[in-house]
């Protein structure tokens, strides 16, 4: 009874531990850690069944068919990559079919397939040639860098790189989190050392960071990252820009521009205001209407201060 217990136990503290988040996997990082970098085309077999057709991906194994390797050394124009399909948290690495991947890739040991960095992060799925030259241009760049031997010289063309990284849409995620580490979900999951890149940042690096922010269209967890690199003497304008996003933002970001509001004008009455949206519950079905009417009183109050 005892063994059965411990048994118990064991699976039940396993299914746990590996359904926590990892720490965020950001460009800097997988590039680093992966011993491939590809750019490939994704084509699973078929079956069909009546008038269905099932693409068999589903048992964690995406075939790739290699377009450029940016990193490593492969011998094939395709290659299998396994993972484990069923898992929830941390993310799996997604491979749809008929898509072009940017993938981040290790081999597997024990047979001839490989296994992606980073899980979720590892592979990117590439929604347009500009989001695919967007990132094949960083990894380059970021390669070579890799091949500067003074450490000093090194951190100061990183910084200067995740500084594109923030302007581009694309790629703003990969270079604003390394550079503000402070905002959005992930940042709380993030247990690795800061290395501290802000401080590296020069005047025009900082203006250009707060051009990069007021030329955005939309507030998404990217541009939330950046925010928190705009300049003190932007502080009106940064929250002006949030609250005209926070009237048509997602309901899941919604708290996010509320609290980084909060932040600039750290009044009582939006305070008060943020805790009434946060203790609406996840399972209200009303949830999203009610919290749009807070919204509407937030925009109101911090319009008038």
């Amino acid at each position: 009874m005892k063994h059965l217990l411990l048994l118990l136990f064991l699976q039940f503290t396993t299914q746990v531990v590996f359904a926590f988040p990892i720490e965020p996997q950001t460009l800097r990082k997988l590039i680093e850690s992966s011993a491939y970098i590809v750019i490939a085309k994704v084509d699973n077999p078929t079956t069909k069944i009546g008038k269905e057709t099932y693409y068999e991906d589903d048992d964690g194994l995406a075939n790739l068919y290699i377009n450029e390797t940016l990193k490593g050394n492969l011998d094939a124009a395709d290659i299998q990559v396994t993972y484990i399909a069923g898992m929830v948290c941390p993310a799996p690495p997604e491979y749809p079919n008929h898509s072009t991947v940017l993938t981040f890739l290790n081999k597997n040991e024990t047979d001839s397939t490989f296994s992606t960095q980073g899980l979720s992060y590892g592979s990117k799925i590439m929604i347009s040639e500009a989001a695919l030259s967007a990132y094949r241009t960083r990894i380059i760049e970021y390669l070579e860098i890799l091949k500067i031997a003074n450490l000093h010289q090194r951190k100061a063309a990183t910084v200067e790189w995740l500084v594109k990284c923030s302007e581009n849409k694309f790629t703003r995620w990969e270079g604003a989190y390394e550079l503000a580490r402070k905002a959005g979900f992930s940042f709380y999951y993030d247990r690795s050392t800061d290395p501290k890149f802000y401080k590296q940042l020069s005047k025009s690096q900082l203006q250009r960071l707060d051009a990069a922010f007021f030329a955005t269209d939309t507030i998404g967890n990217s541009e939330l990252c950046l925010a928190n690199l705009v300049s003190e003497q932007s502080s009106q304008r940064l929250k002006n820009h949030l609250l005209h996003n926070l009237a048509f933002a997602d309901y899941y970001l919604a708290e996010d521009i509320m609290r980084k509001i909060i932040d600039i004008d750290p009044s009582k009455e939006l305070r008060s205001i943020y805790i009434e949206a946060r203790n609406i519950s996840y399972d209200d079905n009303e949830k999203e209407a009610k919290q749009k009417i807070i919204r509407a009183k937030f925009i109101s109050v911090a319009s008038k201060q």
